[in-house]
């Protein structure tokens, strides 16, 4: 009977949570609250996109768990194994709380999320058939682009006005640009440029040397056409926007998009 005692009083002690057990509760608590705040106040649209906040609400909700268990010291917790934890848990935790400027410059245009509408019979608008013109407004910059994108023989021909920001880069030639916006298809590391490659070579008002700077939001007027997208040598066959003109506007992108 002693013996019997004795064991589980043993095993009472073993089970009872002692205080690295509430520590490592408390890490987990303050991560999964974090991971919450930052869903609800909308801050999670600056780095990642609409459609992972059901995995962050999961993760919120398994770390709330871990928090229960590890408080009432369900699972033993050493002092090596709560150095772990300080560093998975603590650094991501006061990372989420900080507080950052939406407008900022590694932020800029990071402050909507606007979704690409891929579907082939949805009616976008600023299509005028009889003018053969596709006004593009802001918000669905990203949606004409697919469109157009995958009926391009569809569209060829038409005046197409649209805005954004403008971009050089090697596989252009001189006379070429592109007139972009953001696409981020997971998060904020894989945010990259895309949109309409305008030839400036017809265009009597713009020249090489007249050509917008890079980061410049302009609103462009073009035919688009099939042509050639870099030089003879390097380059490939693609659809271009010969521009009529380019105007530069004292705005600046607002919003990325996403699939």
């Amino acid at each position: 009977m002693m013996a019997s005692s004795a064991t589980g009083t043993a095993a009472g002690q073993h089970t009872k949570p002692n205080a690295i057990d509430r520590v490592e509760g408390f890490v987990l608590f303050a991560f999964a609250v974090s991971i919450a705040a930052f869903v609800m106040t909308g801050r999670f649209i600056a780095f990642v996109t609409p459609r992972t906040v059901p995995y962050l609400w999961f993760a919120a909700a398994v770390l709330l768990i871990f928090a229960v268990t590890a408080w009432l010291g369900v699972f033993r917790c050493t002092g090596a194994s709560l150095a772990n934890v300080l560093v998975v848990g603590l650094l991501p935790t006061l990372l989420l709380s900080l507080p950052f400027d939406s407008g900022g410059a590694a932020l800029t245009g990071t402050n909507r999320a606007i979704a690409i509408n891929s579907s082939a019979s949805a009616k976008l608008p600023g299509l005028n058939v009889a003018a053969k013109t596709i006004t593009i407004r802001d918000d669905d910059f990203g949606s004409w682009f697919d469109r157009i994108d995958r009926n391009a023989d569809q569209y060829v021909g038409y005046t197409i006005i649209v805005e954004g920001s403008v971009s050089h880069d090697s596989s252009l030639n001189a006379s070429q640009f592109s007139v972009s916006r953001m696409l981020m298809t997971c998060c904020v590391l894989d945010m990259t440029p895309f949109g309409f490659v305008v030839d400036t070579s017809s265009n009597s008002t713009s020249s090489p040397t007249t050509m917008p700077k890079d980061n410049t939001w302009v609103r462009v007027t073009g035919t688009l056409a099939k042509g050639r997208v870099g030089t003879a040598s390097h380059g490939y066959n693609g659809l271009i926007l010969q521009a009529k003109s380019i105007q530069t506007k004292d705005e600046s992108p607002n919003g990325y998009f996403y699939r």
